[in-house]
This record gives C-alpha cells, sequence and structure tokens, in this order.
C-alpha cells in the first residue's frame, strides 16, 4: 500500500505540475504556445509508452502510474489548446475526437493492464482540468461535451472491471461541476442550457446503470449515480423559482422538473425493488408546484398551474397502476 500510495501521489504531482507550467508560462509568455503544447504531447505520449513498456508484474505498480499520469497531461494539453490558445487547428469537432482518443485511451489502458490507478487519475486529471486552465469565460457545449466524455469513459471502465465505484464518483464530478458553472455563469437566459445540461447527465447515467443491470454487474454504486443526479436535479430547481423573470418561462422549469422525475420513474420500472423513488420524486415534484404556484401564479399563467398540477397528479396515479401491470404474475 506504501509503494502504491506514493507512486500515484508521484503521477499526480507531475500531472499537477505539467499543468501549471502550461499555465505559468502562458502567464508570463516564456516559450511560444505552439512549442509549449508541443512539449505537452511529447511528455504525455512519452509517459504513456515508457509505462507501456514496463508493464512486466515487478513494475506494474510505476508502469500504471506512469500511464495515469500521460492520460491527464494529455487532458490538459488538449483542453489548453482549445480553451486557452484558441488554435485554428483545434476546432471544435478536432477537439471532440481527440478528447474521445485519449478518453478510449485510457479506458483501453485500464482495462489491459488492469489498473485502476489508470480510471482514478484519469478521472481526477480530467475533472481538474477545466479548473486549473479556466480563462474565466462560459463555454458549456465545449465543457460539458467534455466532462461527458470522462463519464462515458468511466462508464465504459466499470462496465468491464470490478470498479463500479468509479461511476459514483464520476456521478458526483458531474454534480460538482454542474455546481460551478451554475454559480459562476447561470442566467435566467441559460435556463434551456442548464435543463439541456442536467437533463442529459441524467439520462447519460440512467442508461450506464441500464446496461449494468443487462450486464448483472448492477449494484449500489450505480443506482446512487443514476438515482443521485435526477433527485440532484429536482432540487436545483428550487432555488431556480427565487429569479422573478423565471414566470416567463414555465415551460423549461416545468421540463426540467418533468425529466428528472421520468427518470427516478423509469429506475422503478426497471427495478420495481426502488419503489421508494416514487416517494421522493413525487414529494420533491410537488413541492417544486407548490413553490411555483405561491410565487409566480397570476391570471395569465393560471392554466400553466393547472396544467402542472393536473399532469404530475395524472403521473403520480397512474404510475403504480402501471408498475403493478408490469410485474410478472
Amino acid at each position: 500500500m506504501g509503494a502504491k500510495l506514493f507512486a500515484w501521489l508521484g503521477g499526480f504531482a507531475l500531472f499537477l505540475a505539467a499543468a501549471y507550467f502550461v499555465k505559468y508560462s502562458f502567464e508570463r509568455n516564456l516559450i511560444p504556445p505552439e512549442v509549449r503544447v508541443a512539449f505537452g504531447f511529447l511528455l504525455g505520449i512519452g509517459l504513456i509508452a515508457g509505462g507501456f513498456v514496463l508493464r512486466r508484474k515487478e513494475y506494474a505498480v510505476t508502469a500504471q502510474t506512469l500511464c495515469a499520469t500521460g492520460v491527464v497531461i494529455l487532458y490538459a494539453v488538449t483542453f489548453a489548446c482549445r480553451a486557452v490558445y484558441h488554435f485554428g487547428l483545434f476546432g471544435p469537432g478536432t477537439t471532440f475526437l481527440l478528447m474521445t482518443l485519449i478518453t478510449a485511451t485510457a479506458f483501453l489502458l485500464a482495462v489491459r493492464m488492469d489498473a485502476m490507478v489508470v480510471a482514478i487519475l484519469g478521472m481526477l486529471g480530467g475533472f481538474l482540468t477545466p479548473v486549473l486552465l479556466s480563462t474565466g469565460q462560459d463555454n458549456p457545449l465545449g465543457l460539458f461535451s467534455y466532462i461527458a466524455l470522462i463519464d462515458l469513459g468511466l462508464i465504459a471502465v466499470a462496465l468491464v472491471r470490478p470498479w463500479p465505484f468509479l461511476v459514483a464518483l464520476a456521478a458526483l464530478g458531474t454534480l460538482g461541476m454542474e455546481c460551478g458553472w451554475s454559480v459562476k455563469f447561470f442566467a435566467v437566459e441559460k435556463l434551456a442550457t442548464a435543463v439541456v445540461i442536467f437533463l442529459g447527465f441524467d439520462a447519460l447515467f440512467l442508461a450506464g446503470w441500464e446496461a449494468a443491470r443487462r450486464r448483472l454487474r448492477e449494484d449500489i454504486w450505480w443506482r446512487l449515480a443514476a438515482a443521485g443526479l435526477p433527485v440532484w436535479t429536482l432540487l436545483y430547481s428550487l432555488p431556480l423559482l427565487g429569479y422573478p423573470a423565471m414566470a416567463d418561462h414555465p415551460a423549461w422549469l416545468g421540463g426540467l422538473v418533468l425529466g428528472a422525475d421520468l427518470c427516478l420513474l423509469a429506475m422503478i420500472v426497471r427495478q420495481p425493488l426502488l419503489g421508494p423513488l416514487q416517494l421522493v420524486a413525487g414529494l420533491l415534484a410537488n413541492l417544486f408546484l407548490a413553490a411555483w404556484t405561491i410565487r409566480f401564479l397570476n391570471d395569465t399563467l393560471l392554466w400553466w398551474g393547472l396544467g402542472g398540477v393536473f399532469l404530475f397528479a395524472l403521473l403520480h396515479s397512474v404510475f403504480p397502476i402501471l408498475l403493478a401491470r408490469l410485474r410478472p404474475g
């Protein structure tokens, strides 16, 4: 344990050194940007190649640490090319493909070398990269496409290797990114963007849970990830009511709550033992409806209020009947 701990800490320290070197050289203009990123790519590829060569049993810990550090450095340098330096070659499509390649590389290395550290350091470095290299400008499409790639890689690894806790950590990291973006950049005019982001990740982890269930790998970690994000989405909808201008967007607000509610109910349909989730979904949805009614209901929005109450009441009234019919026997 001592050898692994210090090897992993060394690998993470090396990633931080590389990331801060890129940031420091950018701020001080020490060397041209092209040289900085070329050095970063060479370092990342060299570490992965060196770790793969050293993958024999007696060097397993060192090899895994080198590969993991190489992966997170490639993440950091690629993100910098797009978000910091704005190189013409690194357009949205090119950057997305390169990030996909790095994620696939991390997945293959973790599976091929049976290296949990590659997945863990890859996840940690991947989620820290946007924070370390933040430019202070809002780019939700780039940021959350990148986060989705990390989540997909971790879900794929957890489906192949017995490391389901990675999925829960991925969900926690995603939740943290959603919180950070909301605190720093959210405004009423970005409500549609927030709805797409939140419900998109709810659906992603729900799909991962279903894939694990089909492969007979489903356990408490998968359930926590798949249920935790929709619950967070329902909780997130409540502070949004504090914006007076939200009265002009009942459809988007209602869609956010309805989407998260349906994700939780879908889990119950696939696994009836999760029935208590209906109580959680119903309570939070009704709490939102009550708060919205107190805050915004007037003659203009009367039909929106009545429609929302009717829709959620019908949904949660009919659902137990539907669930009983779907149960075998």
